[in-house]
């Protein structure tokens, strides 16, 4: 049983997706036992048992479909004395047995992108952890990254070179800007902007001097329409305190509120008002 927990907790941090099955109930001679877990990829990778055989097939082609729905899944199946499934009218005219599987549809995390490995940084990831984020963070400096932990990804090289190659995917993720240097936090924003990427959130750990500048300098360099609904500049929610662990808690606050969209709370951004 720990091999499937092991399984799941590395497919997790991979930020893959995956369906659970388990072993819920049994009756009469089948050879499932509670509790035993299978996990199907979407490509067909799976892991585990739920004790073989037809049934497990059949579990498996129903776990597939389950990708489209999503929706979690209780069924019933029926076997005679050759754990073959049979059907349910038919079931207590044969020797065998009754299992019960439920099927569990584990999404993706949300991505959360970090721009800088500073203290701001390390203070997002030691409080944003436990959360359901996978976490990539980004450095121009190859040995800042290099001893942090509890994140998925780390990667290092020139931000515009990162964003605009590509070699991340920005779209639907949340992002914190908080480089240690303006010009960096510049050359990122720029590169989101420039990129036609549409992340679901922006924040720019910055003063609201330095947003004002740097918007109106994208406004000046990019000579198009700049989306502010998804920057948020001084980045957080204002809900009081200077020391680093809490601007790191404002920050999350705020990216909960912009996940789970909630209205009417008072953001330190200037773009908000």
């Amino acid at each position: 049983m720990k091999n499937i927990y092991d399984k799941i907790a590395t497919l997790k941090r991979e930020g893959k997706e995956f369906i659970v099955i388990t072993v819920v109930e049994k009756k009469g001679h089948v050879p499932s036992q509670i509790q035993s877990k299978m996990v199907v990829l979407k490509d067909g990778e799976k892991a585990g048992t739920i004790g073989g055989g037809l049934l497990e097939y059949d579990a498996e082609k129903l776990a597939v479909k389950i990708f489209e729905t999503k929706e979690p899944i209780l069924k019933k199946y029926s076997l005679n004395k050759d754990n073959e499934i049979i059907d349910a009218e038919k079931a207590g005219m044969i020797c065998g047995g009754n299992v019960t599987l439920f099927f569990e549809y584990v999404g993706l995390d949300e991505t959360l992108f970090i721009f800088g490995a500073g203290h701001v940084s390390r203070s997002l990831i030691y409080h944003i952890k436990n959360l359901d984020f996978s976490i990539t963070v980004i450095d121009n400096r190859k040995e800042y990254i290099q001893n942090i932990e509890s994140v998925q990804n780390k990667i290092s090289g020139r931000y515009s070179e990162i964003i605009e190659k590509k070699k991340i995917d920005l779209n639907k993720a949340y992002i914190v800007i908080a480089t240690y240097n303006h010009e960096h936090d510049y050359e990122v924003l720029k590169g989101i902007y420039k990129s036609d990427y549409t992340p679901k959130y922006i924040g720019l750990v910055a003063s609201k001097k330095k947003g004002v500048w740097m918007i109106e300098r994208l406004k000046k360099e990019l000579k198009k329409k700049i989306d502010l609904k998804i920057l948020y500049t001084p980045a957080g929610l204002n809900i009081g305190g200077k020391e680093l662990n809490e601007i790191a808690i404002s920050i999350i606050s705020e990216i909960q509120a912009v996940r789970y969209e909630k209205k009417n709370l008072q953001h330190l951004s200037f773009t908000r008002k």
